[in-house]
């Protein structure tokens, strides 16, 4: 007996590795009795340096909750900067609905979240973290993201399935820095990821 389309089933659990390229996006760095410091910022993913690159999804028929470790180091500072990333996660957590495409429902998705991170560095000759936070761990609820993605899955066994999956976000985020001041993050990146799933029938 053939089993159901993957569309058709129940609960599933994927885990993807992959990278990601930024685009040039506005940073702004303000910090009491300082100018602001605001310009076109290039950032690189580096996926295996430090903590690497992932995501994981869990999903249920249409819908998922996903998790991005994304990761933003910056390429171009400026004189001000000796270095800034959100390298320990400029974290996505998404709410996603599959749509229907070419009658494949679960190749296409849309999703809306927040933006959790937790940013590293020095600027003016002074570090940036930690800071406090509600979440600990200097991880911030720091803004909204949203994301539009596209993968098939390929069936490998009865409850088992590989996905390539390739995603656009756009995040909006500000992040609280050690010196009372404030880093403006946004950010519009292309994903590419690999996962391997596993569904249940029901």
């Amino acid at each position: 007996m053939c089993s159901p389309p993957l569309q058709a089933q129940g609960l599933t659990a994927e885990f993807f590795g992959g990278t990601a390229w930024s685009l040039p996006t506005i940073l702004r760095i303000e910090q009491p009795g300082e100018e602001a410091i605001r310009f076109r910022a290039r950032y690189r993913t580096r996926p295996w340096h430090g903590s690497p690159y992932y995501a994981y999804r869990l999903g249920y028929r249409q819908w998922s909750a996903e998790l991005v470790h994304h990761k933003v180091y910056l390429q171009n500072p400026p004189p001000e900067i000796e270095h800034f990333e959100v390298s320990h996660g400029y974290n996505m957590v998404i709410v996603s609905r599959t749509m229907p495409l070419l009658e494949q429902s679960s190749v296409f998705r849309i999703g809306v979240g927040m933006v959790i991170g937790h940013p590293e560095g020095r600027v003016r000759g002074k570090s940036i973290n930690p800071v406090r936070s509600l979440l600990g761990g200097g991880y911030h609820i720091a803004g909204v993201g949203l994301q539009a993605a596209a993968g098939p899955p390929m069936r490998v066994a009865d409850h088992w399935f590989f996905r390539p999956e390739a995603k656009l976000t756009a995040a909006w985020a500000r992040m609280p820095l050690a010196d009372g001041g404030t880093a403006t993050v946004p950010n519009v990146a292309l994903h590419l990821l690999v996962g391997f799933g596993y569904r249940s029938k029901h």
